[in-house]
């Protein structure tokens, strides 16, 4: 009797355990599901907007009404694309839906060509591009400058864009960065000779003298690429801040001179 008295005391104990394991991996209880569900959509929206994409592709599968309020354009506002964690039809399908799509992240994708050219027709808000390491296609390995044009030329509120160990041909995607003027933050993209000088061209917001004198400094004839950075930064006195880094060259340009309304060179150093 006594081992009998004894028993369940442990097995009680062991349960409370496993409960409390439980709960960290359970999802919501239908009750705490209801009292969410009763609150007004603009404020589940508001807490949804904290999720990441993949939270919300996990919440999405509670109910109905979080089915619809997790797939609404107005918490899509950032979206990252990794190795084949989707397909191109898929990754395609979500762009659709995402009319406010601000910023956009794709890595080690075969399939860049493709995602770009619907990005450029659907997501025309969009404001920082980031590509890391991903090809046209499966055949090619350069992107296709033209698909960057359409992104330049349709996303006017585009003002940051990464480009890492990714490589395209031609000179007009470094115009129209040039063009941008100061709307243009940020700049990381790989850039031959040629391509850094008609980025510094067109690069209106530079002083005229200031642009050939930077294109003078970089003399050497090669034809491979190279990492161009441009970096802008506003202070509190809203004097703007450029950096410039080519070929082991940094440029610091200012727009203290509020006169001619352009940045000039306030200092230039080799790396």
């Amino acid at each position: 009797m006594d081992e009998l008295a004894i028993t369940p005391e442990p097995i009680r104990k062991r349960a409370r355990i496993g409960n409390k394991c439980d709960a960290q991996t359970v999802v919501p209880t239908s009750f705490s599901i209801a009292r969410i569900s009763s609150l007004p959509v603009e404020i589940i929206l508001q807490i949804f907007s904290y999720l990441s994409c993949k939270e919300l592709y996990a919440v999405s599968q509670v109910s109905v009404l979080f089915n619809r309020l997790a797939y609404d354009p107005f918490l899509w506002r950032t979206y990252e694309v990794t190795s084949n964690e989707q397909d191109t039809a898929e990754v395609i399908k979500e762009l659709k839906r995402m009319p406010l799509l601000k910023k956009f992240s794709i890595s080690v994708r075969p399939d860049c060509d493709e995602i770009l050219r619907q990005l450029s027709l659907t997501n025309k808000n969009l404001e920082e591009l980031h590509i890391s390491n991903c090809t046209g296609s499966t055949s090619k390995l350069y992107l296709r400058s033209g698909y960057l044009i359409r992104i330049l030329e349709r996303c006017r509120n585009l003002h940051t864009i990464n480009i890492l160990g990714s490589r395209f041909r031609g000179q007009k995607f470094y115009q129209l960065l040039g063009d941008m003027g100061p709307q243009l933050r940020s700049v990381y993209a790989p850039a031959t000779k040629s391509q850094f000088y008609t980025f510094i061209k067109f690069a209106k917001q530079i002083s005229e003298t200031d642009r050939l004198t930077i294109a003078s400094m970089f003399y050497i004839n090669t034809k491979s690429w190279a990492p161009l950075y441009y970096f802008v930064t506003k202070g509190a006195d809203r004097v703007c801040t450029a950096l410039i880094s080519y070929l082991h060259n940094d440029i610091l340009l200012s727009d203290a001179n509020r006169s001619i309304h352009k940045l000039s060179i306030t200092e230039r150093r080799n790396t």
